[in-house]
């Protein structure tokens, strides 16, 4: 074969020596390539589908046809280095029946996997995916999160989200409270992400203290319903200020791991660049492409996060 000049399209033509047959030769392998970027681009991008067609000058049913098998081709996700890191993990649920874990480091993500809901279990699995011990992790310590971690990294120090506890104990005392309790409650709960010394964590202590002091009996007040009793035969009780104990326990139970980031500066004490970086522009392309099944919901899902690793 020897070169033979250019077709119309500008691709080179070879000619047979012997036969004189003449023609150009095709790359099957580049052509899948540059359809299966021509898919990832319209799913991440901002053309639609139609937009795309008149670009290429071909039809949406063309377009459709080239798409078809990458909707097949699930992304893998690459397991980072995580050693010595922070490593930042939180779940986002994506179907009634499916969530995606994240876990990002220096706002790169490192590794990502889909489960059917966020539990010790499921967390025990991917935390155990990483080759590497992280020099701390942050998450909102959610759904067994906190025991998982405590075995398959029991050296790493792990922060609680302070937003995600903030958020939780403005859902359960309202905006404008009506116990004295539940108004300083919520005051010092909002206190908390603006603690950035011991000076002012031992502050925040003292009142803390003062307000467990006041209001503690109040909060642990119980209520007897008439005629109900369990089938033991004991009777049965609930707390009186439901959101009030909720709140307070949700502290509580965080309080140990709250304040990590004091001791070492380089951790942070919120997930909010998963939140804000990761799961909100997820949550567009979501909504972008509004109406797909769940499995073609997870081959978007995955490409956007193999971009972002």
């Amino acid at each position: 074969m020897q070169k033979w000049g250019k077709n119309r399209n500008g691709s080179n033509r070879f000619r047979c020596k012997f036969c004189s047959a003449s023609g150009t030769r095709k790359r099957s392998d580049l052509t899948q390539k540059y359809k299966k970027e021509l898919f990832v681009k319209w799913l991440l991008g901002k053309d639609s589908l139609s937009e795309i067609a008149v670009k290429y000058n071909i039809s949406i049913r063309t377009l459709n046809a080239w798409f078809k098998l990458s909707w097949y081709e699930e992304p893998l996700a690459k397991i980072g280095n995580i050693a010595n890191k922070n490593l930042v993990i939180d779940g986002k649920v994506i179907d009634k029946n499916a969530t995606v874990l994240v876990g990002t480091v220096n706002k790169k993500v490192v590794f990502w996997l889909f489960v059917q809901r966020e539990s010790y279990a499921t967390w025990k699995t991917f935390l155990s995916s990483f080759k590497h011990i992280p020099f701390a992790i942050v998450g909102d310590g959610q759904k067994g999160m906190s025991k998982a971690i405590r075995e398959v990294f029991p050296r790493a120090i792990f922060q609680r989200c302070q937003f995600h506890v903030i958020k939780y104990c403005r859902l359960k005392l309202t905006q404008n409270p009506e116990a004295l309790a539940a108004q300083e409650l919520r005051s010092l709960a909002h206190q908390i992400s603006k603690i950035k010394t011991k000076e002012q964590l031992r502050l925040w202590l003292s009142n803390y203290t003062i307000w467990l002091q006041d209001h503690l009996e109040f909060v642990k007040e119980k209520t007897y319903p008439e005629n109900s009793f369990s089938p033991t035969g004991r009777q049965k009780w609930h707390y009186t200020h439901k959101n009030l104990h909720a709140s307070y326990s949700h502290i509580k139970n965080a309080f140990p791991y709250l304040f990590r980031y004091l001791q070492h500066q380089r951790i942070p004490n919120t997930t909010n660049f998963v939140e804000g970086a990761i799961n909100a522009p997820m949550q567009e392309k979501l909504r972008s492409h509004r109406g797909l099944k769940l499995p073609k919901r997870k081959i978007l899902i995955a490409h956007f996060l193999s971009s972002k690793q």
